[in-house]
């Protein structure tokens, strides 16, 4: 397949949100129509999810920011890719929650989302190692100030989370990612 070809098979799951500029943050992803609590918002299961992984060492090796990587594993960091995905933000009040698995990931609406709204997830769910501290600029009333491990986050936002199965296994090897169902409902606020 060349280039182009995977490029497009990417972009047509993505034809529900768009790149714009942000007031806070740069380039951010927004939805392109409304979802309802608990809808599939991407959906990429090809099976290359992870072609694209390296080490932390690699990822020093390559002179790349760990603050621009996500984590997907123990010392497994996906690089970037050039597809809409690479440009979501982090919230401390998120509005989406990723479900990583073995074909890819499934990206869900936490709450209702209007069109326009900046699609956010909150990056700490997917974060374990020593190396990574990101300053916070979310600005919502939630704000921790700091974007850190999972295990840094209050207690009843783990439970919140790991129950909508939205936290990597490698950050919380307790939380069973498979078999859970896609539709899930959730309040809006921790």
């Amino acid at each position: 397949m060349s280039c182009s070809e995977y490029a497009l098979r990417k972009m047509r799951k993505c034809l529900n949100m768009y790149l714009a500029d942000t007031t806070r943050y740069g380039i951010g992803v927004f939805a392109a129509k409304p979802f309802r609590a608990g809808a599939i918002v991407l959906r990429d299961e090809d099976g290359d999810y992870y072609d694209r992984v390296c080490s932390y060492q690699e990822l020093c090796e390559r002179g790349y920011d760990l603050e621009h990587m996500m984590q997907v594993g123990l010392d497994q960091f996906r690089l970037p890719t050039g597809s809409i995905e690479d440009f979501f933000n982090h919230s401390c009040d998120p509005n989406i929650g990723i479900r990583l698995h073995a074909r890819g990931q499934i990206i869900l609406a936490l709450r209702d989302i209007a069109p326009h709204e900046e699609l956010t997830y909150d990056f700490s769910t997917y974060q374990n190692n020593p190396h990574e501290r990101i300053s916070c600029l979310c600005g919502t009333p939630s704000c921790r100030g700091l974007i850190g491990n999972f295990s840094t986050l209050p207690l009843a936002l783990q439970r919140r989370y790991r129950a909508l199965g939205i936290v990597g296994d490698f950050v919380a090897p307790d939380v069973v990612p498979t078999d859970r169902p896609l539709i899930v409902g959730m309040a809006s606020s921790p």
